[in-house]
């Protein structure tokens, strides 16, 4: 998840530097002007430049010239479809905790526009000295997950906090309008298909099968088992994407573009209508944990090995049925045992027979630290 230290670092501009922008009035309506969401913004809140790119809105609220708290909406894309539960835990250990002088308090089950969500407050100190009181509101629609921040100054946490509690309860998602920052793949989804098994041969396949869905119908054609040279192809059109960290490069199809950054990785979108998902774990059990929340709502199609330099590859085919596009796509899920590191394709089933040559390059390609 992307809340970051990063993201609470620009916070010490608080009590140093003044924001211009729009001051609303009391019961102001504020709406995304990319038309995700939309809510009733108390007095004395002035809209400013999000510093972060998971920000959907910030705004801050000052005292005498002086700022004292910010309010964010976070909107993050999710590779796969999470109940708030498993969310907040992953917000949890891989964002709250890492903030300086973390101190968690209370955390309890709400709903915020008719869906479950959770409410947590904490407080931290991003410098000596400075001790902030904070309240976050999480909840899960679709493939994208909010997070609503209010972090203040203690001495102004009372006087501010009911009337983010108004804010947040006149929160509405916008009916019919994206909910996610960018367009990305849809690997998870409420409905289970209803797959055929795949064809089986003898020997497993490097890159599995594609998955063939009954209903409803898609045009999928049947694939063979694809000849695997002993060195990874020499697919024309591909780049590398090295990890701003040093931690994992990726061999991907040109003209593929990033999507969203986080601490752990990178999403891209492909030429083709692709996703990728390569993420660097805090650990195997991560990785194994991420695998975890994949299975019981996609349909498994197979498993293979890669030689991938001089590790291991573990290759799992996955599918399921979006009813909202009414595509079936599939989900090849690839871990490399020994590393925190995995990657997740998502690309629709009748596309999947033509994009194995770079996926297969891809997988073979790899380079973890």
């Amino acid at each position: 998840m992307r809340i970051k230290c990063r993201l609470i670092i620009g916070i010490i501009l608080i009590v140093l530097v003044l924001s211009m922008g729009i001051v609303y009035g009391q019961g102001s309506l504020y709406s995304d002007p990319q038309g995700r969401f939309s809510f009733n913004l108390p007095a004395g809140w002035k809209a400013a430049t999000p510093y972060d790119s998971s920000q959907a809105a910030y705004f801050t609220y000052s005292v005498q010239q002086r700022i004292v708290g910010e309010l964010i909406v976070m909107i993050e894309e999710l590779p796969f479809s999470a109940s708030i539960d498993q969310y907040a835990a992953a917000a949890e250990e891989n964002g709250f905790k890492q903030l300086p002088g973390y101190k968690p308090g209370t955390q309890l089950p709400t709903s915020i526009f008719g869906l479950p969500a959770i409410k947590k407050n904490f407080a931290f100190s991003p410098q000596t000295g400075l001790t902030l009181q904070a309240e976050a509101y999480m909840f899960v629609s679709g493939n994208s997950a909010y997070t609503i921040l209010l972090d203040v100054l203690l001495d102004y946490f009372a006087q501010v906090e009911p009337g983010f509690a108004q804010a947040v309860a006149s929160f509405q998602v916008q009916s019919g309008a994206p909910i996610a920052i960018q367009p990305t793949p849809q690997p998870v989804v409420p409905s289970t298909p209803v797959p055929t098994p795949p064809t089986t041969t003898p020997t497993p396949p490097v890159i599995c099968p594609t998955p063939q869905p009954t209903a409803p119908p898609v045009t999928t054609p049947v694939p063979s088992t694809p000849s695997i040279p002993i060195q990874p192809p020499a697919t024309a059109g591909m780049n590398i994407y090295t990890d701003p960290q040093g931690r994992f490069s990726i061999p991907i199809p040109a003209g593929s573009t990033t999507t969203q950054t986080t601490e752990i990785g990178v999403v891209l979108n492909t030429p083709d209508g692709a996703g990728i998902v390569a993420m660097y774990t805090l650990g195997e059990q991560y990785v194994q944990g991420m695998v975890n929340q994949i299975k019981p709502n996609h349909q498994f199609h197979g498993q293979s090995q890669l030689q991938a330099g001089s590790r291991q590859a573990l290759v799992e085919l996955y599918s399921k049925f979006n009813p909202q596009d009414n595509i079936n796509y599939a989900t090849l899920v690839v871990t490399y045992p020994g590393t925190p590191f995995m990657i997740i394709v998502t690309v629709p089933a009748d596309k999947y027979n033509q994009a194995q040559p770079w996926i297969l390059e891809m997988i073979k390609g790899t380079s973890i630290r």
